[in-house]
């Protein structure tokens, strides 16, 4: 399969929406999707599944954390940090 080809897209689509029914409930877990690992330089492979987890997570004992598939479907599955939050800086809504 390759990033181009539309059952493979269709398939990881539904794999993440496995995982999101499955993890995105959890605390430690800010975002699901569907990409390439950070750590890669070579973009020719194909896309996998990133499960983005918080700080707190990452540096938590390895067996006190929550364990994700390392497959999902047949998909590759990365975690990664991705501790995300309110921007603070954001500009203030008028609601006039």
């Amino acid at each position: 399969m390759t990033r181009d080809n539309s059952e493979f897209w269709n398939k990881a689509r539904a794999a993440r929406d496995k995982l999101e029914d499955q993890f995105l409930h959890h605390p430690d877990v800010t975002l699901i999707d569907i990409g390439h690992p950070p750590e890669r330089a070579n973009r020719t492979e194909e896309p996998v599944l990133r499960i983005h987890v918080s700080e707190r997570w990452m540096n938590a004992n390895p067996d006190e954390r929550l364990v994700f598939p390392e497959v999902m479907d047949g998909i590759q599955v990365i975690v990664m940090l991705g501790d995300y939050g309110l921007d603070t800086d954001a500009p203030q809504m008028d609601e006039g």
